[in-house]
């Protein structure tokens, strides 16, 4: 597959390279260090996302030059970017018509809907980047260098996911032969928070329920909440963590109300649950312990329905 996408990249002159909706730390640092390979081939490339690069990324090379839908040049070819189905594109996708199209993405629930694909379950699509700068004969500059170890970092919980392989910390070295800087990126990364994330995530502590001997816990978050403190939606990134982390918890599902019958689900799983399975069926994607979906639902109704579908997954004891 790697060969296919290299090949991809070198037939076309220009690219438009589409992150997904709520962009996180690899889907941006994946986005923006292909640009700067592409642009090292000589070659015009973009980044363009629904929604705007949330403020923990902003310190990233290349985030300021991330445009909305609207801004978006045409290009020949289009590239979708850790994006595990069409719909997390936010319609961008759509927009390619019948100009070619390539998929590049870590998530194995992904069915694959460019024309070409380059799927691998790993531990980030940072990784997949790194190995296409190596396919694609280019040094990895200082500023792509941050841009993938926040991606790689991002997606393994700072290396400490079950998805971290042999190979992870294999591409981090030739990451870490950039030369970037390592200590201020991890700073911005995990040492740097908006005291608004505080306390949306002891808001949401206060509101999480336990369930079958508190090994289940589940917990919400209203639009009114994260008003209140002035919280924006970045600031929810990393919150159900927290409630991963409990320690009698081997299954955690997060719910934030994004609109009117929109609400936003995170599920983390220490191994007992499969949550890529528990939000196909609801729309959604992922990996084994870590996935999401929107569902259409009141907050309360989201709730009740992500509770119900846990604990029939749940086994029984």
């Amino acid at each position: 597959m790697i060969n296919e996408a290299a090949a991809f990249l070198r037939a076309h002159n220009s690219f438009l390279l589409i992150a997904h909706l709520s962009p996180d730390g690899d889907a941006l640092g994946s986005c923006l260090a292909l640009r700067g390979l592409l642009m090292q081939m000589g070659k015009r490339a973009q980044v363009i996302c629904r929604d705007p690069v949330p403020h923990l990324y902003a310190f990233l090379p290349g985030a300021n030059t991330v445009l909305g839908p609207d801004d978006a040049w045409d290009a020949e070819a289009y590239v979708a970017v850790d994006c595990a189905d069409a719909g997390r594109t936010g319609g961008l996708f759509s927009r390619a018509g019948a100009k070619p199209t390539l998929c590049i993405d870590h998530h194995i629930t992904n069915p694959g809907f460019a024309q070409v694909n380059y799927i691998e379950d790993c531990a980030a699509t940072g990784e997949l980047i790194t190995l296409l700068y190596e396919a694609l004969n280019q040094p990895i500059s200082r500023d792509a260098g941050a841009c993938l170890y926040t991606a790689i970092a991002t997606d393994t919980g700072n290396f400490a996911y079950s998805n971290v392989t042999r190979r992870t910390f294999e591409l981090m070295g030739r990451v870490m032969d950039s030369g970037f800087d390592l200590p201020e990126c991890n700073r911005l990364l995990y040492r740097n928070q908006r005291l608004q994330k505080l306390r949306l995530t002891a808001r949401t502590v206060e509101n999480a329920k336990l369930y079958r001997q508190d090994q289940i816990i589940v917990a919400t978050l209203s639009l009114a909440e994260m008003e209140a403190v002035g919280g924006l939606d970045a600031d929810c990134e990393g919150i159900i963590d927290a409630l991963r982390d409990v320690e009698t918890v081997v299954a955690a599902c997060f719910l934030r109300e994004a609109g009117e019958n929109e609400v936003k689900v995170s599920l983390r799983s220490k191994g007992t649950v499969d949550c890529a399975a528990l939000c196909k069926a609801f729309g959604g994607g992922g990996h084994t312990r870590a996935a999401g979906a929107t569902v259409q639902a009141s907050l309360s109704e989201a709730e009740q329905r992500l509770t119900a579908a846990l604990l029939a997954a749940f086994p029984q004891a």
